[in-house]
């Protein structure tokens, strides 16, 4: 007699986003695994849509979509679903907030999620070691070191596009509109993490990502562009060896990995190597100013307090250049004085809750900014 298979429970945190919605299509193609809640924002049709077909019975979510078991909150949801795998897929802090629940339940958090590493990355991995829960990078770039890694690392490199501004002349920059930016030339994503992917503040996010999930130093982090976004990690090993990890721009791939590993059950057609470009070219820093700030704050001081408030500070400026409240180049400034603000503060982060408190008082200088000093 055959063993019946072990359905895997998976609730997907942001399932109407980019990411979740791919989930859902991955998901579609595996055997054994089962979405069995969602949370969602506003999208409330695209929610009913991935609740009738995937017949989803519990959900959290300010609306109603009719069917079904509606909970406050996060918490209810897992309390009542108990769930093996969670796919982190909140942006912004509220995503932070909604790992730190997730890792109380889940045994394995697909984490899509930047934020919760970059604003809280120690408190992140000490629950995720007290729970034995499993953390998977969901981001292509750190999927590929994941999937490449070994002890015996010198370096690695993750790739980055350089987004819509990459081959605009430098006097324009500034005066591009959300509709030039939105405009990524290989990836299909949100609305903040295509324009962050023009500010490189998403590759920023992605060093400090690396980091905190590998435990190497920022020295031995590099950042390279590829065009064609085909290449997505190198591990660079002591003994000369190099290891690329390649692949056509599909978020799918990645997701399905943080699903299925160890094992790879899901389908796509492989790449014919000839159509994309294998070239990896510099980041110029007149290009995205941004970018080497950040990278230069990291060397001087790597302590979450400027990290929180670089993620506070970039959300909201980004959500007001979306909403034309805000040009461009205004995103650098917001972001520059919001941090420079909090660093003067000397604030210590003992505890989640300062990590909660901190983010509410960058957004407090971070909006200030924008509406006293960049509207006037």
């Amino acid at each position: 007699m055959e063993e019946k298979a072990t359905i895997k429970k998976v609730v997907i945190l942001g399932a109407t986003g980019s990411i979740g919605t791919q989930t859902v299509d991955v998901i579609k193609q595996l055997e054994g695994f089962k979405v069995v809640g969602i949370s969602f924002g506003s999208n409330i049709e695209q929610a009913r849509k991935i609740m009738e077909d995937l017949k989803i019975d519990y959900y959290v979510s300010n609306k109603d979509v009719g069917f079904g078991k509606r909970f406050e909150n996060t918490q209810q949801l897992l309390e009542e679903v108990v769930p093996d795998i969670v796919v982190c897929a909140i942006p912004g802090f509220e995503g932070v907030k909604a790992t730190i629940i997730a890792l109380q339940y889940a045994k394995r958090i697909a984490l899509a999620t930047k934020e919760a590493l970059v604003c809280a990355g120690p408190f992140v991995k000490k629950v995720a070691k007290e729970k034995d829960v499993e953390i998977i990078p969901v981001d292509s770039e750190h999927s590929a070191i994941f999937q490449l890694y070994e002890p015996h690392i010198e370096k690695i490199l993750i790739t980055a596009s350089g987004g819509a501004v990459r081959d605009v002349p430098l006097k324009y920059i500034s005066d591009l509109k959300p509709s030039d930016i939105l405009k990524h030339p290989t990836w299909s994503m949100g609305g903040r993490i295509t324009v962050d992917s023009s500010t490189m503040v998403n590759k920023l996010f992605e060093v400090i990502e690396a980091h905190e999930l590998f435990d190497l130093e920022y020295d031995k982090i590099e950042v390279k562009i590829n065009r064609s976004s085909f290449i997505h990690g190198i591990v660079f090993l002591k003994d000369g060896v190099i290891k690329i990890h390649a692949g056509k721009p599909d978020m799918r791939i990645p997701i399905a990995y943080a699903l299925t590993y160890p094992e790879r059950k899901y389908h796509s057609s492989v790449a014919d190597v000839s159509e994309f470009d294998l070239l990896l070219s510099d980041v110029e820093r007149e290009r995205y100013p941004l970018f080497f700030y950040g990278l230069d704050m990291l060397k001087r001081k790597d302590d979450l307090s400027w990290r929180i408030a670089l993620n506070a500070a970039d959300e909201l400026a980004v959500n007001a250049f979306l909403s034309g409240k805000i040009s461009f180049k205004d995103i650098e400034t917001v972001v520059r004085k919001t941090i420079e603000r909090i660093d003067s503060q000397n604030i210590i982060i003992t505890s989640i809750e300062d990590v909660y408190k901190t983010d509410e008082l960058a957004r407090s200088y971070a909006k200030d900014f924008i509406e006293r000093e960049v509207q006037k």
